[in-house]
């Protein structure tokens, strides 16, 4: 597209000194802020780019010492002005310092500098005020020393040692002097051993019981008390095994509670078991409840080394005569029987039959409390039903079972038993009810169409008989359909105008563009505020 005289318009503002937001690569200028923006290349902010703002402040660089402003070379080279911060290279201080040290414990003669050359201060530490050079402590006397916040000794003196100590007991007391001997031992017979190791002013003294005492957290052998103890409290036994190696266990308790900590669901199997010797191995009987099944079990004849829970005694419980698996479950009462031999027939009142046997394939009847008898079977009916035949006579004996049955052909069914009341109809023909009447041939009818279905034509009559048959229609050609019946509301547009939609009224048609072919005609389309389309010779942006 020539651009000769074709105008584009970037985003710019009078009011707002940044855009919120540009698409990426999208400009746009502040009059306010007098900086030119663009988009960034992810269109999620936007960068400043340029403008009268920058070039001012180019323009206005100088080489005079001019605050606010860019600093611009003299023709000979120099900056006019202050520097102010470190710098790389320097002679000599324009005004020399003086440095010293005054004060607090250290003082050194003042020297001046002024950056050509290195400055050495000689310092010493002052004195302390009574504080003697000298040696202190030793084997009878131990150093006090004073010292300051900076750490440094502000005074120092001996304090004597204390050649011997005093040594006490439950029972009697001692001196102990430097070089005398300590002797750390236990009564006769007490169960309590004493042991010195080490040597050289780092002995150890080791004071520990034998088995002979009880104690806890103790990783020794089994300890043993010979005789007998009487407790007048409560005994708490923490362990994981409780062991009771006695003839007799008396207790004045009725109840004995096992399973104290099955208190979080059910999932703990109870029980008590006891050993015994069948004459060749020990074995363990008892009784158990399992926790899933929540029965309680009787058992025998499991090794003594598996007993540990309802699921390792399982599959040896108490058996009855060697051939039942008993049972008992406490809930219900009820006992499980895997089989069961009669030598009577159980009674009915008992919940048997009162017979000790039926005939194949017979009905049984119920005769109150009396046993259960056979019906007698009826005579077979081999009679056969014709596909256009049905049953018209039926005989059932006191037990509803058929015993006889007779049929008849079907010829003839009218409406009202589910027939046509007709033999036959005329091929093609439309069958319409009659109430209860037979069927009834309903007559054929002709179609009269006036003018032609063309494309551009529609039909705006149309005739149909009672039965939804059509008759009749009438042909009209199609003109000037609105926008709500799928046209476009007028009978013409401009020639080269471009269509745009109206709402539900008629399309708009803009007009054509330039007056020469497209190529030249140095137009393009936009819309104008009112989002109407226009064609203009400027692409504008807008403002923010």
């Amino acid at each position: 597209m020539a651009i000769s005289n074709t105008n584009i318009l970037i985003k710019r503002s009078s009011s707002t000194a940044t855009p919120s937001g540009l698409k990426a690569g999208e400009f746009a200028y502040s009059y306010v802020s007098n900086t030119l923006f663009i988009g960034n290349s992810t269109g999620t902010g936007v960068v400043n780019v340029g403008g009268l703002l920058y070039t001012q402040t180019i323009d206005q660089a100088t080489n005079a010492n001019t605050g606010s402003t860019l600093v611009k070379r003299a023709a000979d080279g120099s900056f006019a002005g202050q520097l102010f911060g470190n710098a790389n290279t320097a002679t000599t201080l324009q005004t020399a310092q003086n440095f010293s040290i005054s004060g607090g414990d250290i003082t050194a003669t003042s020297q001046s500098f002024n950056g050509s050359a290195g400055v050495t201060l000689s310092a010493s530490l002052n004195s302390v005020s009574g504080l003697s050079a000298g040696y202190y402590g030793g084997s009878t006397a131990i150093p006090v020393v004073q010292v300051a916040a900076n750490g440094r000794i502000m005074s120092i003196s001996n304090t004597s040692l204390s050649t011997s100590f005093t040594v006490s007991g439950n029972t009697g007391s001692g001196t102990q002097n430097t070089g005398g001997t300590l002797t750390v031992q236990g009564a006769g017979g007490s169960g309590i051993n004493t042991t010195i190791t080490g040597s050289g002013g780092s002995e150890t003294i080791t004071i520990a019981t034998d088995s002979t005492l009880l104690r806890s957290n103790t990783t020794g052998s089994i300890q043993t008390v010979g005789t007998d103890v009487q407790i007048s409290g409560n005994l708490i036994v923490s362990g994981t095994y409780t062991y009771s190696n006695s003839s007799i266990v008396q207790t004045t308790d009725s109840l004995i509670e096992l399973a104290s900590n099955n208190v979080v669901g059910d999932v703990i199997d109870i029980g008590f078991y006891g050993l015994y010797n069948n004459g060749s191995a020990n074995l363990s009987t008892g009784l158990v409840r399992d926790a899933g099944s929540k029965n309680y079990y009787l058992f025998a004849n499991v090794a003594a080394a598996g007993v540990t829970n309802a699921n390792t005694i399982n599959s040896a419980y108490f058996t009855a005569q060697n051939t039942a698996t008993l049972y008992a479950n406490v809930n219900s009462y009820s006992a499980t029987v895997g089989t069961l031999t009669l030598t009577n027939a159980l009674t009915v009142p008992n919940g048997g039959t009162g017979a000790t046997s039926f005939t194949n394939g017979q009905v049984v009847l119920g005769q109150g409390t009396g046993a259960l008898v056979t019906l007698a079977n009826v005579s077979s009916i081999n009679t056969s039903i014709a596909a256009n035949s049905t049953i018209n006579n039926l005989t059932t004996d006191t037990y509803g079972r058929v015993t006889n049955y007779t049929t008849q052909a079907i010829s003839g069914l009218t409406v009202g038993q589910g027939g046509t009341g007709n033999t036959t109809f005329q091929v093609g023909s439309i069958l319409i009810g009659n109430g209860t009447g037979a069927l009834q041939v309903l007559a054929n009818t002709s179609y009269t169409a006036t003018g032609a279905g063309a494309a551009n034509n529609t039909i705006t009559s149309l005739t149909v008989d009672a039965y939804g048959r059509t008759t009749a229609a009438t042909y009209t050609a199609i003109s000037g359909l609105t926008v709500g019946q799928g046209g476009t509301g007028v009978s013409s547009f401009t020639t080269n105008g471009i269509t745009y939609g109206n709402g539900s009224g008629a399309m708009q048609v803009t007009a054509a563009a330039g007056t020469s072919d497209q190529t030249w005609s140095n137009q393009i389309l936009t819309v104008n505020n009112s989002g109407v389309p226009i064609w203009s010779t400027a692409m504008d942006g807008g403002t923010f």
